[in-house]
C-alpha cells in the first residue's frame, strides 16, 4: 500500500475526529481493514504520538423489542426523507411499513435461546404515488431510468439535460435496484444514486391526465428479459412508461377496433450496466440501453410517444433534432422511414396527409407532412396493394362481390392504378420509395394462379393480360433451373404497376419475396409474414434470431430484442372485428442506425400547434391539428 503523506494525514484526522477505525473508515469510504493498515504505518511513522485515547461510549441497556423499534425508526426516517425529497416526493409514504423484528440467538456458554434484535423488515402496504398531473395538455416530459449505485452515462445526462431545456420539458427519472434487499438498513449503497440525478427521481406512480402513467414504483430487476409482458394490463388502459433498460414496447388491444390500441413501454437507462458477471447479468448488458422516452401531449391532450436511443457518445436523434455535447441542432434528416401497411386502396385520409403530404383525393396537401420534415433517405412501403377487388379470402363471397360492383371497385385494373398513382405521388427529389413485397401483394398472383380471372367479367381481359406475363416469368425460371443458372425472381405486382405507369415507375425500387434489403446494419426487406425454416413469422420469432429488423405484417406496433413492427395506416379493414391491438405507427432510423416508433393521434404525428391543410384546387380549408 504506496500512500502519501497527505493521504497517511488524511486519514489520521478521520481517526481523531470519529474516535473509531469503522467511522472513520466508513467517513472517507474505504474498507475497515484497510483504515487498520494505513493508522498502523502512520503510526511507525511516528503520527500518532499526540493521538488521543477515544472516550468510551455509554451503552443505554435496553431489551431487545426496543433497540429492535429504535432500528426500525431510524430506517424509516431515512426512508421516508429519501422518498418525500425529490423533485417529485412521494405523497404517501404511510405506505411504506418498518417493522422491528426480534429473534431468538442460541448461546453456547448457558445453553439457552436469547432474545437479541434482529433487522427490521420493510413492506408497502399500497402503491406509492407522487401528485399527479392533472391537466397534460401543451406538456413534455422525457422519461429515463436509474439503477442503485451505478454511475451515471455523464454525456448522455448533459444532452438529455440541454434537450429537455430546448423543449421546455420535465425529467422523470425512475429507479430500480439490483439488490433484492432496497430497504435494508445495512445496504447503503442499495439507496443511493447518483447526486446530480437524485432530485428527478420519482420514487411513486406518476399520473398524467387520464390517458397515461409512469411506474417509478415498479423496481424491476435490470436482469429481466421481457421487463413489460406480464405488465401489459398494469396500466388499465392507459398509455404507460416503465423505467428499465431494456428497450421493449407492446400495443395493449382496444376493445373498439375503431379505436387506436395504447401502448406500454419501456424508458432506457441513464446509468451505465453494474452487474454480477453471471448468465443474466451479462446478458442485461447486452440490451442495456443508454436512453429515454420523450412523450408529447399536444393542446387536444394527445399522446405522442418516441424512443430517445443514444449512441456510445451520449448522443441522440429525435425526428429532425440531434443533440451533442449539449447542444442541440436541428434540420436533419434521417435515413429510412418503415410506414405502417399502406394498404392503398383502403388507404386513410388523414394519415396520409400527415404521413406523405397527399391525401387519398386528388387536391389535398399538407406540407408539414413525416417524408418532406425528415426526408428520409428510402421511404419503405409494406402492403401497397390491398386486393380488397378479389382477395381470395372472398373467392366465394358473393355479397362482396356484389359490395364491390356497387361501389364501384370491381375492377382489379383499377385498384393496380391506385398503386400507380400513390408510388408516383411519393416520389420526390432525394426520397427512394422502396416496395416491400407483402402478403397482400402477393395476393395479386395467387388471383391469377388460380385463375379465378376467367370466370369475373370486367376482369377476364386484364388477368389474360397478367397470366401471359406471369406464365412467361415462370418459363423464364424453368429455363434458368433446367441450365443450371441464378433464377430470376419476378414480381407480378410490381410487372403491373410498371405497365401502367408513364415511365414505369422510374426510382421506385422493389424488393421481391423472399429477398432481402438492408440499411446500415438494419434488414427491412422482411414483410413479416415469413419466418424461419417456413414457419409463420412473428415478432418474437424474428427476435430469436438475433438480427435487427424493421417488419410491417402485424398492425400492431412493438419493440422486442432488436426487432421493431410497424402499424397499419387504417385502423378499420372490415374484417378486424372484436379488441384490436393495431395502431397507425411509422419506424423511424435515424443516420447513427438508432430507431423510434412514431404513433399517429386523429392524424398528427406529433405535437404541435393546429394548422390548416389545404385543397389546391379551390383553397378549401380543411382544418385539422398536424
Amino acid at each position: 500500500m504506496n500512500l502519501t503523506t497527505e493521504q497517511l494525514e488524511e486519514r489520521v484526522a478521520a481517526y481523531k475526529l470519529h474516535g473509531s477505525q469503522r467511522l472513520a473508515a466508513q467517513a472517507l469510504g474505504i474498507g475497515k481493514s484497510t483504515m487498520g493498515d494505513s493508522l498502523a504505518k502512520a503510526k511507525d511513522l511516528g503520527m500518532l504520538v499526540d493521538l488521543p485515547a477515544a472516550a468510551p461510549k455509554e451503552v443505554q441497556s435496553l431489551p431487545p423489542f426496543a433497540h429492535a423499534t429504535r432500528r426500525a425508526e431510524a430506517l424509516r426516517e431515512w426512508i421516508q426523507s429519501m422518498l418525500t425529497g425529490t423533485m417529485y416526493p412521494v405523497i404517501n409514504p404511510e405506505a411504506i411499513h418498518v417493522e422491528p423484528q426480534v429473534g431468538l440467538r442460541y448461546e453456547k456458554a448457558s445453553g439457552e435461546h436469547i432474545e437479541t434484535e434482529k433487522a427490521p423488515k420493510t413492506w408497502v402496504s399500497d402503491t406509492l404515488r407522487v401528485a399527479p398531473v392533472e391537466d397534460c395538455r401543451g406538456k413534455t416530459f422525457i422519461f429515463t431510468g436509474a439503477q442503485n449505485d451505478a454511475p451515471i452515462h455523464e454525456e448522455f445526462w448533459e444532452n438529455l439535460l440541454a434537450y429537455a431545456a430546448h423543449l421546455d420539458a420535465q425529467i422523470v427519472v425512475g429507479p430500480w435496484t439490483y439488490e433484492t434487499s432496497w430497504f435494508n438498513e445495512n445496504s447503503t449503497s442499495a439507496r443511493s444514486y447518483d447526486s446530480r440525478i437524485l432530485d428527478y427521481v420519482a420514487f411513486g406512480q406518476m399520473s398524467i391526465g387520464d390517458k397515461f402513467m409512469f411506474a417509478g414504483e415498479m423496481n424491476t430487476l435490470p436482469t429481466a428479459s421481457r421487463p413489460i409482458s406480464d405488465l401489459v394490463t398494469y396500466s388499465r388502459g392507459r398509455w404507460a412508461v416503465f423505467p428499465h433498460a431494456k428497450l421493449q414496447l407492446k400495443s395493449v388491444p382496444s376493445t373498439d377496433p375503431r379505436q387506436q390500441a395504447h401502448q406500454v413501454m419501456t424508458s432506457g437507462a441513464v446509468t451505465r450496466p453494474k452487474v454480477i458477471p453471471r448468465k443474466a447479468g451479462i446478458k442485461s448488458i447486452f440490451h442495456h440501453i443508454i436512453g429515454a422516452t420523450i412523450v408529447e401531449f399536444d393542446a387536444a391532450g394527445d399522446i405522442f410517444a418516441r424512443q430517445l436511443n443514444a449512441a456510445d457518445d451520449g448522443s441522440f436523434y429525435d425526428l429532425d433534432r440531434f443533440v451533442s455535447d449539449g447542444t442541440v441542432s436541428t434540420g436533419h434528416a434521417i435515413k429510412a422511414l418503415v410506414c405502417g401497411d399502406i394498404h392503398e386502396r383502403k388507404l386513410d385520409h388523414n394519415n396520409a396527409l400527415a404521413t406523405f403530404g397527399f391525401g387519398t383525393d386528388s387536391t389535398t396537401t399538407y406540407r408539414d407532412n413525416i417524408v418532406d420534415t425528415l426526408r428520409p433517405e428510402v421511404v419503405l412501403a409494406h402492403d401497397v396493394f390491398d386486393n380488397e377487388t378479389r382477395s381470395h379470402h372472398h373467392a366465394n363471397d358473393n355479397a362482396h362481390f356484389f359490395e364491390m360492383a356497387v361501389r364501384g371497385r370491381d375492377s382489379v385494373m383499377d385498384e393496380v392504378r391506385g398503386v400507380v398513382t400513390f408510388l408516383e405521388r411519393l416520389r420526390r427529389p432525394g426520397v427512394t420509395p422502396v416496395v416491400v413485397e407483402s402478403n397482400h401483394d402477393l395476393g395479386l398472383e395467387r388471383y391469377i394462379r388460380e385463375a379465378r380471372y376467367r370466370l369475373d367479367g370486367v376482369n377476364i381481359r386484364y388477368g389474360l393480360a397478367l397470366e401471359d406475363s406471369y406464365l412467361g416469368a415462370r418459363e423464364a425460371q424453368a429455363k434458368a433451373l433446367d441450365a443450371g443458372q441464378p433464377v430470376p425472381s419476378f414480381s407480378l405486382l410490381e410487372e403491373a404497376v410498371r405497365r401502367l405507369s408513364a415511365d414505369g415507375l422510374d426510382g421506385v425500387k422493389w424488393v421481391h419475396d423472399g429477398q432481402s434489403f438492408v440499411v446500415d446494419g438494419i434488414e427491412c426487406g422482411n414483410h413479416g409474414f415469413r419466418g424461419a425454416n417456413g414457419s409463420k413469422g412473428t415478432v418474437s420469432g424474428f427476435a430469436r434470431i438475433g438480427r435487427k429488423m424493421s417488419i410491417g405484417d402485424k398492425h400492431s406496433p412493438e419493440i422486442m430484442d432488436g426487432v421493431y413492427c410497424a402499424g397499419a395506416m387504417n385502423l378499420s379493414h372490415g374484417y378486424n372485428k372484436g379488441p384490436s391491438s393495431w395502431a397507425v405507427s411509422h419506424i423511424v432510423q435515424y443516420p447513427n442506425g438508432k430507431r423510434a416508433l412514431i404513433t399517429l393521434q386523429n392524424g398528427k404525428w406529433r405535437a404541435a400547434k393546429p394548422r390548416l391543410r389545404v385543397a389546391a384546387n379551390d383553397n378549401e380549408p380543411m382544418r385539422a391539428a398536424a
